[in-house]
């Protein structure tokens, strides 16, 4: 099996320079962050079907030992259920909290043959408000600022509603194990073997509504008017149209675009209300949704939810330009490590260089031909100690202490 998971310096420069991003945003949002432990309790994640049967082949699970007696634990494969347990044990009382995070999830993929560690970032709004559907409008202007601040190529966000598919189940009239079959063919996204089920159980016009259904797309809220129609029947069925009609209603008076897709689906089960998933192009770099039965699993009362993640790593391939933009400008000294004197010398060139902000490595003559420019060469003048300063083919002496760089960072072209 191979391990997923090192980061090499320049996947941590864009990292950092992502997770700044990410951290202001949720800062300006009136949100805190938070750090929950690597391991939890497995019944935390297998209570109820919070993780659906195909990511709980992923996880990674093993016996916690405690004297006589142990408890099953598990590496963290989920970020939303151990904030929610963490919300139980300190935000209960003040009944709301908004809480972000940057924190690793353990999962094995078995069609890869790879484990490992994958990162995301997200944020959770927890609480009861009076209107739910503002809850989540909140979250997706947050996402919609941060997806802005980092220019994310090809950016679009795709809705849904847990209820939509559902509610349509049920009026199939299939009996109870049949139905949960169903779902689980729906969470998996075997679509093909869903449509035949409903066909061999409910005829053909059962599977056609539902083949109608996985592949209506819309790009507005009058969209959803139309889509009432397929599940008029059901109540339930309206209830979670209507409910994604106000969200989609209200983006638009914020001027934000968006596909409505009602075939979503998401490995985790928890969802009660609105989805989402974040597009990059064709590549899925997050998602989110409403869950306003998981705290109840907590808390054991009645509180909602709603949050998103983003995964990290296809989001460092295709942010390049914020992490050159963050980078911090390299200077390399060139010195003598034998001359005592000369280190000493470069050594208080270099402090008084990185107080300016800028990064720089002491090299030895040995390898000032491979020292990335612009470097400088420390050595001893007939006047004093000299830093010799090198851009291309251009040189010139700065004396040493340095009290002054401006002339030094504009002669390298640099700005710190």
């Amino acid at each position: 099996m191979k391990i997923h998971g090192d980061w090499l310096p320049e996947e941590m420069r864009r990292f950092r320079a992502i997770e700044d991003i990410f951290r202001r945003t949720c800062l300006r949002h009136g949100y805190g962050e938070v750090r929950t432990p690597v391991i939890e309790k497995l019944h935390w994640f297998t209570g109820a079907g919070i993780l659906s049967p195909d990511l709980m082949h992923k996880v990674y699970t093993f016996l916690d030992w405690d004297g006589w007696s142990g408890e099953r634990v598990v590496l963290r494969p989920d970020n939303t259920v151990p904030v929610c347990r963490l919300f139980s044990e300190y935000y209960v009382r003040e009944g709301r909290a908004r809480l972000f995070y940057v924190e690793d999830v353990f999962r094995y993929d078995e069609e890869q043959k790879t484990g490992g560690r994958h990162c995301q970032m997200g944020v959770e709004l927890l609480g009861n408000f009076p209107s739910a559907h503002v809850r989540d409008v909140e979250a997706l202007v947050l996402l919609f600022d941060f997806l802005r601040e980092i220019n994310l190529p090809g950016a679009h966000l795709v809705l849904s509603h847990a209820g939509i598919l559902r509610a349509y189940l049920k009026t199939l009239n299939l009996s109870r194990e049949e139905e949960e079959d169903a779902f689980d063919l729906l969470m998996e996204g075997r679509m093909q073997e869903l449509r035949k089920f409903c066909a061999d159980r409910c005829g053909l016009s059962a599977s056609g509504g539902l083949s109608r259904l996985l592949e209506l797309r819309g790009a507005k809220a009058s969209f959803l008017a139309n889509l009432k129609s397929l599940g008029k029947a059901s109540p339930k069925f309206t209830a979670a149209v209507s409910e994604l009609e106000k969200i989609a209603h209200l983006l638009e008076s914020l001027g934000y675009s968006f596909e409505i897709n009602p075939g979503i689906r998401k490995d985790l089960t928890y969802y009660t209300g609105v989805m989402f998933d974040v597009y990059a192009g064709d590549v899925l770099v997050g998602g989110g949704g409403r869950y306003d039965n998981l705290l109840e699993k907590f808390t054991g009362g009645k509180v909602g939810g709603s949050g998103f993640s983003l995964y990290v790593e296809p989001l460092m391939e295709m942010v390049g330009d914020v992490a050159e933009a963050s980078a911090i400008p390299a200077i390399c000294l060139v010195v003598d490590f034998e001359r005592q004197d000369e280190v000493a010398e470069a050594l208080k060139a270099a402090g008084v260089l990185r107080k300016k902000g800028l990064s720089v490595a002491l090299s030895s003559k040995a390898d000032r031909r491979t020292a990335p420019p612009p470097m400088g060469k420390v050595g001893k003048g007939k006047d004093g100690y000299l830093l010799i300063a090198q851009s291309g083919r251009k040189r010139e002496k700065f004396p040493l202490p340095l009290k002054s760089v401006s002339g030094l960072l504009s002669f390298w072209g640099v700005k710190p």
